[in-house]
Parts: structure tokens; C-alpha cells; sequence
């Protein structure tokens, strides 16, 4: 990287969003580095994909890269939710077909392979330390201190759900939750088990259980991270108590072997929102880092595709737009809104589908419809939850 390269973009964060971001920009002509800090060769908890993953992806131009990575098809989900009987969904009357279970890592380094194949500059083992903007241009300082100082006229935030730049930046961030996944992985699943995923409830949350592309299944427990300490699941003896309460997921692994101690992942919900009336230069956030979703919805992955098609228009535009950089900036904000706000809704009524239960878990997700029986779900926004 040499010290007179000024970068259109520079991107944080390889993962999907910022991958896809990247991969996007490069291919509108753009000059774009892209920023991980990590080696992207830590393994990371499975992913269940749904069948809308298929245009997103071909859209990218990834499909073929994604087939080669031998996903484990989904032909549907099993819901013990609301109800102690199980209902299956079923993924054979989609125009997509199945769905997929993928390695997660393995996923992450395809779509940053493809942008780099893109013409992205990708430079891994690379954080960023900090950043200011001089009225033309974004210098930035990274985790490498023998790398020459780079610039960049728009920087995109794509750290994940720690937000890292635009915390950093000033954005506003509203918690919605608190939720943690606790996963533990199996081997030995039997064979009529590894076409599917499963979703039960519990008192102490809801349980997500599904097929790993290389054999083997992750179990994980979905609830409040103060719960998680208080039961202390992060031990196995307290995680294995919590699944024999699960008689649907108990019952799936029951002649499985358990390969791993339980790991405790951030799942929680959040909006990172900036004004960019008030910004001292052209930034967006992507994924995860504009909002991250509940993993109930099922969307994150597809969400973060579809973000980085509507972040990389919004940056051409703010690129073409000069000094007016800032309208077509928080066009894509308002837009972020109302995708949250659609989000929040969704949320509720998955939550509100399951009324058997008075544990706090369920009673933080009651809907202030039937709380307080004056807000209509209808009327949720933002900042019914901030």
C-alpha cells in the first residue's frame, strides 16, 4: 500500500456485509480497501440459511462460489413454539427450494474471496485504530505500525454488532435486548436428524439446534445474558440441566456425544444510527453495525446481502453528489429506520406467538400491546424500544 493511494472506500470489517459492500463498490469501478482485523480462520458457530439466500447471492455474483462450498441443504424447520406439539415448515413448496446449513467460517472467506477477486484490496490481520476526516478525505490509522498512513473519501463501518467506527464516530446506539446464544456441538446425529433444524421454547428462552456442513450438529440456547449468569449455563453441568428441560431438543441429541464445552456468543438486539447532518465526513454502517436483528427472524445473513446492495448505492451516490455528500446518506439512514422498525414488529409477534410461559425471558418480549394495552403493535418504532 503505497502512501500517495487515496482509497473511494474503505471498508471495516470482512465479514458478509462488508464483504458484500466491497465486492459491490469494486464492481461499480470504485477503488475500495477492505480492513479485517482478525486471520478469518477462527472457527465460528454454524448458519442456517434460508432458500431467499439464492437471489441474493446470485445477484453477488457468489453462487457458483457458494455451491463449491458444499452446504448442507435445510428442507425445512421444526417449531415447538407456542404450543407442545411440533409443526413443520417446510422449505419443498419454495420457489427457491431448500435452505442451507453452512460453515460459517468457510462462508465469511468465500464472500471476502470474491471481493478481492472483485478488484478489493483485502488485507487481513488489520484493524483500525483510529480515524479523522480533513474536509477531502478519511485518514486512517491501523493496527499495522509499519503501514503507511491511508486515506479514504467514504469509510463503512461493518465490525458486526460491535459497531466499533460508528460508536467510535459518535452514532447513536438503542439496545433492544440483551439476548446470548450458548452453543455446544455433537457428533454421532442420526441421519433422519441432519435434513433440518429445530426451534423449541423453554421457560429460560428458546432452543435453536441444527446440522453442521461437516458433520455434527450445534446446539445452542437462546436467553438474556443475565440469566446466563445468574444459571451460570455457561458451565456444562448447568447447560446440560437446561436441555433436559427442552424434551423436543433433548430427545434429537439423546444418542449424540457432546464435543465441546458451551460458548457464550453476543446475539443481542441493536439499531447504531448517526445523523449525518451532524457528521464529520461521508461514513455508513452496514450488517450488523446498522442493525442487528434478533436471530429468531432467521434474516441476518440475507439482510446483510441485501444492506450492502443499498449501502453501495448510497455511497455512488454520495461520491457523485461532492460537497452534497450528505442527503443521499441519510436517505439510507431513514431507509435503515424502517427496516427496524419493520423488525421490531415481526419481533413482537414471533414473541407474542408463545403465551405459555410467565418467566422474565418472556415477559421482557411482552408487547406493550398487551402490557399496557395502549400501544397497537401497529404503532411500534424505534423509539418504542430505545
Amino acid at each position: 500500500m503505497n502512501r500517495d493511494t487515496l482509497f473511494d472506500v474503505a471498508v471495516i470489517g470482512a465479514g458478509p456485509a462488508g464483504a458484500a459492500t466491497a465486492r459491490r463498490l469494486a464492481q461499480r469501478g470504485l477503488q475500495v480497501l477492505l480492513l479485517e482485523r482478525s486471520r478469518m480462520d477462527t472457527p465460528r458457530v454454524g448458519e442456517s440459511l434460508a432458500p431467499a439466500v439464492q437471489p441474493a447471492l446470485r445477484s453477488l455474483g457468489v453462487w457458483d462460489d457458494f455451491m463449491a462450498l458444499d452446504a448442507l441443504p435445510s428442507w425445512g424447520t421444526r417449531s415447538v413454539w407456542g404450543e407442545a406439539h411440533a409443526q413443520l415448515h417446510s422449505h419443498l413448496q419454495n420457489p427457491w427450494g431448500c435452505g442451507w446449513h453452512v460453515d460459517r467460517a468457510a462462508f465469511d472467506r468465500m464472500l471476502a474471496q470474491a471481493a478481492a477477486a472483485a478488484g478489493v484490496q483485502l488485507h487481513t490481520g488489520t484493524g483500525l485504530h483510529s480515524a479523522h476526516f480533513d474536509g477531502a478525505a478519511w485518514h486512517l490509522q491501523t493496527s499495522d505500525a509499519t503501514a503507511a498512513p491511508l486515506r479514504a473519501r467514504v469509510l463503512i463501518d461493518a465490525t458486526g454488532r460491535r459497531a466499533q467506527l460508528a460508536r467510535a464516530l459518535g452514532a447513536q446506539r438503542l439496545l433492544f435486548d440483551r439476548l446470548v446464544g450458548v452453543a455446544v456441538r455433537w457428533s454421532g446425529i442420526a441421519a433422519h436428524e441432519q435434513g433440518h433444524l429445530l426451534v423449541e421454547t423453554t421457560p429460560d428462552g428458546w432452543w435453536y439446534s441444527a446440522p453442521l456442513p461437516a458433520g455434527g450438529m450445534v446446539a445452542m440456547l437462546m436467553t438474556d445474558a443475565d440469566l446466563c449468569a445468574r444459571r451460570r449455563l455457561n458451565r456444562a453441568t448447568a447447560w446440560h440441566d437446561a436441555l433436559a428441560a427442552a424434551p423436543a431438543s433433548h430427545q434429537r441429541l439423546r444418542a449424540a456425544s457432546c464435543t465441546s464445552t458451551p460458548q457464550v456468543c453476543c446475539a443481542h438486539s441493536q439499531r447504531v444510527r448517526q445523523n449525518p447532518a451532524d457528521a464529520a465526513g461521508p461514513w455508513l454502517a452496514v450488517g450488523d453495525a446498522a442493525l442487528a436483528v434478533d436471530p429468531v427472524s432467521g434474516s441476518g445473513v440475507l439482510r446483510a446481502l441485501n444492506t450492502a446492495q443499498a449501502a453501495a448505492a448510497a455511497v455512488d451516490e454520495a461520491l457523485a453528489a461532492g460537497p452534497d455528500w450528505r442527503a443521499p446518506l441519510a436517505a439510507y439512514e431513514a431507509e435503515r429506520d424502517a427496516e427496524c422498525t419493520t423488525f421490531l414488529i415481526e419481533r413482537a409477534q414471533y414473541y407474542a406467538a408463545e403465551e405459555r410461559f410467565a418467566s422474565a425471558f418472556w415477559q421482557r418480549r411482552v408487547p406493550p400491546s398487551r402490557s399496557a394495552g395502549h400501544v397497537p403493535v401497529r404503532d411500534l418504532s424505534v423509539a418504542a424500544y430505545a
